[in-house]
């Protein structure tokens, strides 16, 4: 009998690990890509780990983020390779490090298309892609939109008439329910970006009152109810149960450690340990994950749960064996982390680093080593106590850079016009300075460390300047400059405080100096020249600007300089010549389009203006000018080859409602469009509001012109012109 019992029991223990062995082929097979129909990933811009509740926060900042870990994967270590935010995502969505990718700061830098995102990856196998982002950090001029079909990054204001750089998580979210609702029959990837825990926190009510004292906090907690909303409309939609869930962030924020007030300058935790978690369809209960991972993992995971084979090279390691109950070893624990900024800003030591289950290494003029377990806020420097396990960590990063550090990446960096850079600024972000990326041990150079107070008096400086507190910045400039003279960034800060002032001579003159210290600055020759010209100074901003071209003739910014001037000289065809190569290397220009198509009228090339305006409003669709022009020739050309009026009108009548039908040349056109489709009472009409407003301007040519066309217009006619 107890022969039998014990026969039993094996047979028993053989069926529960034949079974065990059925649900884990299960999950990690074809049974796990049934029942995922999409994936939804979320980064929370600047969310460090430790203030969501999840995360041992002493305060419920993130009830709905709790829910899905209660329901998911939780990875408490989880380290991103860089703290600034186009750099980190372009790491999450490729599951490369940035020595790869070659992205490493938010100036100067585009994701190249010899990376592969996971937007790319999945619509090769057929899903639906797309994304909504919160700030012009993440603009598609980025590259970062590679693979998605939808890619929202346009923000308005309320009334939808003025450009601005960020927009709140109740609008993301608002997108978000609109495109699961467009999208809910189909397999799709959904990638949510929002921004609002990034400085300045300024939560709405009434997260401000109850986390006053705690704004941060309160942003994060926002951003949580935020979220909330999109997951309860996957529930609505029927859709939470075959969705592939994925919360994390991009990188943190120092919060004053280590003297930094926000990110983006030192690789310590603060900054650079951000939440993961997973909600995957078909696995019950919840887990927490101690081991290190890494933003890097998000790719080589997704694509291992959905049975999908992921590109090489492939940084990142696949996390889904934790998802079972067994605690699997890491195939490496040794993940990558850097900041060039101090470096290209201030011609400092790189930082860079590498970080274990336990401890992490620092490479700089003076290096660091931390336990991070016994000390995980990184304040007791074990570099002397430890040499030999400091030298053992200082290989292995040697090792990582050799084997991840492309040479064949292309010079594909964008070209920021003066709005652009101002956007960034206006978030925190100053230019990197355009120095090249330096990877090498040098340790001749200043440390970060020593440089800190410094950097922070410059980013006060931006929040001065753009306070227009111009008397404090000056005089804080003038400080900066006695402690570093050789810092080109002084110079450019007085320029701008000139500029801004209305003092050209001044602003021409500190731009000089700058160019003096830091010769290759290619953004200051530019904007020297730029200067230079609007001062009627052509033949200096004429040298500069070519100068700059024969540095780096990819410019568009120079040739489109270049081009004006040339214009205003009366050499129109150098002119076309000079737009037409800006716009070989960046063709969705609108407004240059718009000019060379001005230019190519002017030369009698008719038919290539119009094909150059209407790559304008592909562009653009509200650029008026391009409407107007456009409409202006195929209502009143002589030409009936050339002449389409059913076509004008909806041209002209667009441009005239996105100026309220307050501009009298673009009501002119519209009364002529009116007019070419045989509507001549709208035409009448719309031609004495016209001729109303030139005379109350005082314009008499224009009132003369317009009173011609009105009698042609009470006469039944037309108008035609020879252009």
């Amino acid at each position: 009998m107890r022969g039998k019992i014990c026969i039993f029991t094996i047979l028993l223990l053989g069926l529960l690990v034949i079974l065990a062995g059925i649900s884990a082929w299960f999950f990690s097979s074809s049974g796990s890509q049934r029942k995922i129909r999409n994936v939804l990933l979320i980064s929370i811009d600047t969310c460090r780990a430790d203030r969501l509740s999840c995360y041992g926060y002493q305060r419920k900042t993130t009830p709905n983020i709790d829910a899905i870990a209660k329901e998911g994967i939780l990875f408490e270590n989880v380290v991103s390779p860089v703290p600034i935010t186009l750099p980190a995502h372009s790491s999450m969505l490729t599951g490369t490090i940035p020595p790869y990718h070659g992205v490493h700061d938010n100036y100067d830098y585009r994701l190249g298309a010899g990376s592969v995102t996971l937007a790319e990856i999945l619509k090769d196998k057929g899903f639906t892609t797309g994304a909504i982002v919160s700030a012009v950090v993440m603009d598609s001029e980025f590259g970062i939109d590679q693979g998605f079909d939808y890619y929202n990054d346009r923000f308005e204001d309320s009334a939808g008439t003025v450009p601005i750089v960020q927009r709140k998580g109740a609008k993301t979210s608002q997108l978000a329910l609109q495109w699961l609702e467009d999208h809910k029959n189909e397999e799709f990837f959904l990638f949510l970006h929002y921004f609002d825990p990034h400085a300045e926190y300024e939560p709405p009510e009434p997260f401000k009152s109850a986390y006053a004292g705690r704004l941060y906090a309160g942003e994060i907690a926002y951003a949580d109810y935020c979220i909330g909303a999109v997951i309860r409309r996957l529930k609505d939609l029927g859709l939470y149960d075959s969705t592939l869930l994925i919360i994390t962030a991009d990188h943190g924020e120092s919060l004053h450690e280590h003297m930094e007030k926000t990110h983006d300058y030192f690789i310590y935790q603060s900054t650079l340990r951000v939440p993961l978690i997973f909600r995957i369809p078909g696995v019950v209960g919840s887990k927490r994950v101690g081991d290190i991972a890494g933003l890097i993992d998000i790719v080589p995971t997704v694509c291992e749960i959905l049975g999908i084979k992921a590109p090489k090279p492939m940084h990142g390691q696949d996390l889904s064996p934790y998802f079972g109950r067994r605690q699997p070893q890491r195939r490496d624990s040794h993940l990558y982390c850097e900041c060039l900024t101090p470096q290209r800003r201030y011609n400092t030591s790189s930082l860079l680093g590498v970080v274990t289950d336990r401890f992490k290494y620092i490479q700089t003029t003076q290096p660091e080593l931390y336990d991070l377990v016994k000390d995980p806020h990184e304040v007791n420097n074990l570099i002397k106590q430890q040499p030999q396990h400091a030298r053992i960590l200082k290989d292995r990063l040697k090792q990582i850079l050799e084997q991840s550090i492309r040479r064949d990446l292309p010079d594909g960096k964008p070209e920021l016009d003066e709005q652009a850079r101002r956007n960034l600024e206006s978030l925190g972000y100053v230019d990197g300075g355009g120095a090249a990326e330096d990877f090498s041990f040098d340790q001749s150079k200043d440390d970060p460390k020593d440089v800190i107070e410094f950097h922070l008096s410059c980013a006060e400086v931006y929040q001065l300047i753009m306070n227009k507190e111009y008397r404090e910045a000056e005089r804080l400039c003038k400080k900066l400059l006695s402690e570093r003279p050789d810092f080109d960034g002084t110079y450019k800060h007085l320029s701008r405080i000139a500029e801004e002032e209305g003092d050209k001579d001044k602003a021409i003159a500190y731009l000089a100096e700058a160019l003096k210290v830091n010769p290759d600055n290619i953004w200051m020759r530019n904007k020297l020249g730029v200067l230079l010209s609007k001062e009627g100074k052509s033949e200096e901003a004429f040298e500069l600007l070519t100068e700059s071209l024969r540095i780096r003739p990819d410019q568009t910014n120079a040739h489109n300089r270049l081009a004006w001037l040339l214009y205003q000289e009366g050499k129109t065809a150098e002119a076309i010549v000079h737009y037409i190569k800006s716009l070989r290397v960046k063709h969705n220009q609108p407004k240059i389009h718009n000019l060379l198509a001005e230019l190519l009228l002017i030369q009698g090339n008719i038919e290539e203006a119009i094909g150059h305006w209407k790559r304008a409003i592909h562009f653009q669709p509200d650029l008026s000018e391009a409407l107007n022009n456009l409409a202006w020739i195929m209502a009143a050309h002589e030409d009936d080859k050339l002449r389409n009026p059913s076509e004008a009108l909806q041209y002209a009548q667009k441009a005239c409602e996105l100026s309220e039908f307050k501009d009298p040349d673009l009501l002119d056109t519209l009364s002529a469009a009116y007019a070419a489709v045989g509507k001549f009472e709208e035409a009448i009409e719309t031609a004495e509001r016209a001729l109303k407003l030139y005379m109350d301007s005082g314009l008499e040519k224009k009132a003369d012109d317009m009173q011609h066309r009105l009698e042609l217009f009470r006469q039944r006619q037309p108008y035609r012109e020879k252009l």
